[in-house]
């Protein structure tokens, strides 16, 4: 499949790397770069570097990164050409793609592809026949506008056990793979096939690019279960998926906040009333993914959960494991047996918001005060709340919060202030530092390849001048050779380098040696005189210095057996080669 290297280019320079990579990663800038938590391994210490000015990222724990097509790649497993299409997309230029080759079908790209189509045909059918009504007069009900319900895709699928099957047979595409994505059922007996979703609101469940993955259904007949969500499959997996997080992902990133629900429907409900920064688990507990996913988008997290025993025994829970993830985790409480979108309903919008923003506790605090009877009058429980509470302010990162929370202990389990601020502190936080690249022993040999491949980097017209002289094979390092050739194919092309442009030359292997290259310092302006003794040092001195080393042993030999002619004639061809060595 081919794509014009001058559309890729511009595809390129439209998309800035930092914009396109903080959608994914919390970043921070650190002198001219900036840096975050890997979002390919999980890691406590940042090591992922963003260079705007060279337009590349680069983890220095597990080496991936590369140019923006190349993130886009490895950070959404998609294939090469998949992400200049999304970039395009995203810089509004249309990507117009020539099949050289026949190739196989995508599986998961069929798989979106269905349900994008499928949210489509139930958002038109919810406005256009008479058996949605019902379904229609419940959104709007529920406080769901027009304009809401456009804008999140809402559909019906109606109570026909062949609706989605049919439509989907009709566009062309398989009834097995829909089994397989979620959209149908199969009688295991007759092995036919029937529609999963029927008679129920359907709403579209989308991944990090706004594309659907998944639905959940809601049953407007009283049949159960109340909400049927897509089975896992290849594109939905409910440890992976944080609903609303492709709407959500720039006011996270704009707020540094995450506002973490149990419910979609809580979800849209604050984003109602103009709280975009809110995401919801798909009915599962929170995942070691998830968990990574939420380290990388903020710092600060809050919890707003039902106010029912199962809604703050998961605030506790999460709370903790969240604290001790090193993020900083707040709790907004709701009243006793109502959910956020209740509370909103019953309060009103402006009361809910003053609400939300007179009532956000920190963690510490809020595992406190839900205890506050079991401190006071169980003298084993004193105990056990006092140490859980001293291991959780240990992890607090602000100071000026975890003194807070330390008056707040001091009052409430009578304790001496001192005694417990050294407790708390007695352990102190490690610091964490920017991983940088490791420092390398590299042979006098290894290090004038590098510094003849930079001088090259720096300078076509070296390249030009020098490169007839060098064969591939003369560079001993196979990676140095992949670097070399990848030159030659480059500049073939352009005459400027670039360290973005050039990365997608290079296999994935050599990136780490080509990014310390780019930060390699050397004479900006060498000398031809200089070039070529670096060149002189892999290209001739190797096979001298053996040569020289031949002729020693020979002349030790000549000098044991008394050779005096022989001893002569060595020593004449030790001094010629040290001559032109020197030369």
């Amino acid at each position: 499949m081919h794509i014009d290297p001058e559309l890729i280019n511009e595809i390129q320079q439209k998309n800035d790397i930092l914009d396109v990579v903080s959608q994914y990663v919390k970043l921070e800038k650190r002198g001219r770069n900036y840096i975050g938590l890997c979002p390919f391994h999980d890691e406590k210490t940042p090591s992922f570097s963003v260079s705007v000015e060279k337009q590349i990222c680069h983890c220095f724990g597990c080496k991936k990164g590369g140019n923006v097509f190349q993130f886009l790649e490895q950070i959404e497993s998609i294939s090469f050409v998949e992400a200049v299409k999304i970039l395009g997309e995203r810089a509004g230029i249309e990507v117009q793609t020539h099949d050289d080759t026949p190739r196989a079908d995508n599986t998961q790209s069929k798989m979106i592809e269905m349900h994008e189509a499928m949210a489509g045909y139930y958002h038109y059918v919810l406005k256009a026949i008479e058996q949605a009504e019902p379904a229609l007069k419940y959104l709007h009900s529920r406080g769901f506008t027009d304009e809401q319900i456009a804008k999140e895709q809402i559909g019906y699928s109606p109570n026909v056990s062949t609706f989605t099957r049919d439509y989907l047979k009709n566009k062309g595409y398989d009834e097995a793979l829909a089994y397989d994505a979620g959209l149908l059922s199969r009688n295991e007996e007759t092995f036919s096939y029937f529609d999963r979703f029927r008679n129920r609101i359907m709403f579209p469940i989308k991944d990090f690019r706004g594309k659907v993955i998944g639905f959940s259904a809601r049953s407007i007949d009283g049949s159960e279960p109340k909400y049927l969500n897509s089975p896992e499959t290849l594109i939905f997996q409910k440890r992976n998926v944080l609903y609303h997080i492709d709407v959500a992902r720039k006011p996270i990133r704009n707020q540094d906040e995450v506002i973490l629900l149990e419910g979609f429907m809580d979800v849209l409900k604050l984003n109602e009333i103009g709280i975009q920064n809110a995401i919801a688990t798909m009915g599962t507990a929170l995942s070691r993914e998830h968990v990574l996913q939420l380290k990388k988008l903020a710092s600060n997290i809050t919890l707003m959960y039902d106010g029912d025993r199962a809604g703050i025994d998961a605030t506790l829970k999460i709370g903790k494991q969240l604290n001790q993830e090193g993020m900083n985790v707040f709790v907004v409480p709701m009243k006793q047996g109502y959910d956020p979108d209740e509370m909103i309903t019953e309060l009103g919008e402006d009361k809910f918001l003053t609400y939300l923003n007179h009532n956000k506790l920190n963690y510490v605090s809020f595992y406190m005060r839900h205890f506050i009877d079991e401190i006071k009058n169980n003298d084993l429980m004193y105990e056990k709340h006092l140490n859980n509470v001293i291991q959780d302010a240990k992890l607090m990162n602000s100071e000026h919060l975890q003194k807070k929370v330390l008056h707040e202990v001091t009052e409430l389990f009578n304790v001496d202030f001192d005694s417990l601020k050294f407790k708390v502190q007695k352990a102190p936080k490690a610091k964490h530092h920017f991983v940088t690249y490791e420092q390398e022993k590299l042979s006098r040999q290894l290090m004038a390849e590098r510094t003849v491949l930079k001088y090259f980097m720096n300078d076509y017209m070296l390249f030009d001048q020098f490169s007839r002289h060098i064969d591939t094979s003369q560079f001993t390092s196979s990676a140095h050779q992949m670097i070399y050739d990848a030159l030659k194919g480059y500049y073939m092309n352009e005459k400027d380098f670039s360290i973005s442009a050039f990365l997608s030359h290079v296999p994935h292997d050599c990136h780490e040696i080509c990014l310390k290259l780019d930060d390699m310092v050397v004479n900006d302006e060498p000398s031809v005189e200089e070039v070529n003794d670096y060149i002189y040092a892999f290209k001739d001195e190797p096979q001298q210095l053996e040569q020289l080393q031949n002729l020693k042993a020979q002349l030790s030999d000549a000098v044991r057996a008394q050779n005096h002619e022989k001893r002569a004639r060595i020593m004449r061809e030790i001094i010629n080669l040290q001559r032109q060595k020197k030369q």
